[in-house]
């Protein structure tokens, strides 16, 4: 199969899994939504932040080394797999002592017992994580979405009649769970790799040392995104956060299925275009094209239709969260720019511009959210999503180099795409004003964004005809 063809079946089948995680996902978060209140509710986005960071860390970088190494070798992914096992069970029962000291810090005394149980995840994880890394490497889509939606239509039928028996936060709690040990059986039964009795420590030394900045990157990238999680739980109240964390959750729904698939897969082919600089920009230049065709559209319709959605979905107590939908919306916008350039930046060997990156970004992130809490939720928030724009001209800049892609050509070439969704959007938001009914006005909004916008790309001529098709020029690898 060819690198093109790989490309296109690998983003299909990981669209297929993303959709179907998220959904199944976003429909237990709404039906927790229904059945707790928002104060409840921001315990699950704490406990969330934690586990998140605890993953981040257990992983440690070492899947993506062994995607990125060209001739990793049987005792590259044996040496990572009895890793991942010691620093899963390490990062456990780290988490296991910290948990009443967080219980505490928030005055949330039943936190201890839901970090306690549910972070018994990153232990199943660890069992499984250099199996994912496999078929990711051998871009083995198909059948990653398959063990995937087994796991989930598991996992979310468990979490979904829980919820419905009345056990609230439980229900998620068991969800995550019963997803990860099925997510383990699953690639252990269907992935043909399986460890041997082999450490080798030189190999292990030689991915961390490509990994380790991967990590403390993603460290950095998930403490800083959490960390607006953490000042709003303990500077507002878990009221607050909930809003914050269910208008965040639900841009995000959409961003997580097209930016985490497209960047699966476009790192281990970015992999291999490696030698040909040429080949790499065109990928990321047909790429960004054919995602933000989709994104922006999606965010704009968000944007827009905010109120009436939240109205639909969540009821009218949660309306608080529609400004932060809102704002969530304009940070989401960047995103595929920051996944297409890390990918470049990593398939290159330059994890170390890689680190650069997410430091500048964190620390200016840091600075914007030390200088505006005492202001309110809401002004650091918007400062947040403001300070992107720097974000992503820092993100794009040493691509210039690297494949002469610098971030001004890169938004130039999603203009157009932006110009007809803006002026769609807006035909929208005149239009429905005066409608009454939530649900009719999201109807007709949907409805007649899409014709204006779909009729102003043809005019345009800007209309791909197979969005998938376009992400590489050449028949071959």
């Amino acid at each position: 199969m060819s690198l093109k063809q790989k490309i296109v079946s690998g983003v299909f089948w990981q669209g297929l899994e993303r959709v179907g995680s998220h959904g199944i996902s976003f429909i237990i978060q709404i039906w927790l939504a229904r059945l707790l209140a928002p104060k409840d509710f921001g315990i699950v986005a704490l406990m969330t932040v934690f586990i998140m960071l605890c993953m981040v860390i257990a992983d440690s970088g070492f899947s993506n080394a062994l995607i990125q190494k060209k001739d990793a070798t049987q005792a590259d992914f044996c040496s990572v797999f009895f890793i991942n096992i010691v620093f899963g069970i390490i990062i456990y029962i780290f988490a296991f002592f910290f948990a009443p000291l967080m219980a505490t810090f928030f005055n949330s005394p039943d936190l201890k017992l839901y970090l306690r149980i549910s972070s018994l995840a990153l232990v199943i994880n660890s069992f499984s994580r250099v199996h994912q890394a496999f078929l990711y490497k051998s871009m083995l889509f198909h059948l990653s979405f398959r063990i995937n939606w087994s796991a989930l239509t598991i996992s979310g039928a468990t979490g979904i009649v829980m919820a419905y028996l009345g056990f609230g936060i439980w229900a998620l709690i068991a969800q995550q769970l019963c997803n990860a040990a099925m997510l383990c059986l699953l690639l252990w039964t269907l992935v043909k790799w399986r460890p041997r009795w082999c450490f080798d420590w030189m190999r292990a030394k030689k991915l961390f040392q490509f990994g380790w900045k991967l990590l403390l990157s993603s460290f950095f990238d998930a403490l800083y995104n959490d960390a607006y999680s953490f000042v709003i739980g303990k500077i507002g109240d878990l009221t607050t956060l909930s809003y914050y964390s269910r208008g965040k959750a639900i841009p995000a729904l959409g961003m997580g299925v097209i930016n985490s698939s497209i960047g699966s897969v476009l790192f281990p082919a970015f992999s291999q275009l490696q030698d040909d600089r040429a080949k790499m920009r065109e990928l990321a230049k047909r790429g960004l094209q054919n995602i933000m065709f989709l994104v922006i559209p999606a965010l704009t319709l968000l944007f827009i239709l905010a109120e009436p959605l939240v109205q639909v979905l969540l009821t009218d107590k949660w309306l608080p969260c529609v400004v932060y939908l809102r704002l969530c919306c304009v940070v989401y916008f960047y995103w595929p720019f920051f996944t297409t350039n890390y990918q470049i930046i990593n398939a290159c060997g330059r994890s170390d511009l890689y680190l650069i990156v997410e430091i500048l970004k964190k620390t200016q992130g840091i600075l914007v959210m030390v200088l505006t809490y005492q202001y309110g939720v809401l002004t650091m928030v918007a400062a947040g999503a403001a300070i992107e724009i720097v974000n992503f001209v820092e993100n794009a800049w040493f691509n210039r180099k690297l494949i002469n892609y610098p971030p001004w050509s890169q938004l130039w070439d999603v203009m157009p795409i932006l110009f007809v969704a803006i002026l769609a959007g807006g035909g929208v938001y005149v239009g429905v004003r005066f409608i009454s009914s939530p649900l009719l006005k999201l109807v007709i909004g949907i409805v007649g964004f899409m014709i204006l916008y779909l009729g102003g790309i043809i005019m345009a001529g800007r209309f791909p005809a197979d969005i998938l098709n376009l992400f590489v020029r050449e028949k071959t690898a």
